[in-house]
């Protein structure tokens, strides 16, 4: 029986917290506040498992097994994605990641709200590597957040983009 809904309008502040959780969180802590949950490998069949999930699932990724690492990350994710709890080989947990359905904002965007209202306040910056958008503030990158939109590309090849996703992460607990 889940225990815990997430709290949708939480602000987002980066390298901190989103949606009631906040980064460095104990896995076992987390885990009695949400109940028990099914768990899932994320190679069985998972989006269809995700689109009918009316709230949390645990998730299993096996990561780094081509180059050597063989880790796991262990998550729980809510109602298809609309936030999504990552916790590494240390059992803490370091990243929250908010979709669809999440109301609470950083500054004035959340996830379906138009890239480029960032502007007002920050520079854009597309990480290539990753596929997502960070932004920087008087030459200096805003730690812990970046943003995933609906073209996953940079702004001189598609202006008019939506966020999908909005990480909050330390990678120091991963």
């Amino acid at each position: 029986m889940t225990l815990l809904v997430p709290d949708l309008m939480a602000e987002v502040s980066p390298g901190l917290s989103a949606a009631g959780f906040s980064l460095g969180e104990d896995f076992s802590c987390v885990q009695k506040k949400i109940g028990a949950v099914e768990w899932y490998d994320s190679n069985s069949g998972l989006n269809k498992i995700l689109l009918e999930s009316s709230g949390w699932i645990g998730v299993r990724t096996a990561v780094g097994s081509a180059i050597g690492m063989g880790t796991v990350v262990e998550s729980f994710s809510y109602r298809n994605d609309w936030v999504s709890l990552d916790f590494g080989g240390g059992n803490k947990l370091y990243r929250i990641v908010v979709g669809r359905g999440y109301q609470g904002k950083f500054k004035v965007v959340m996830p379906g709200s138009e890239l480029l209202l960032l502007e007002d306040f920050y520079e854009l910056d597309f990480n290539d590597v990753d596929d997502e958008f960070l932004i920087v503030e008087n030459g200096t990158y805003i730690e812990g957040i970046s943003f995933i939109t609906d073209y996953r590309a940079p702004l001189e090849y598609e202006s008019n983009q939506k966020i999908e996703l909005i990480s909050v992460h330390d990678w120091s607990f991963q």
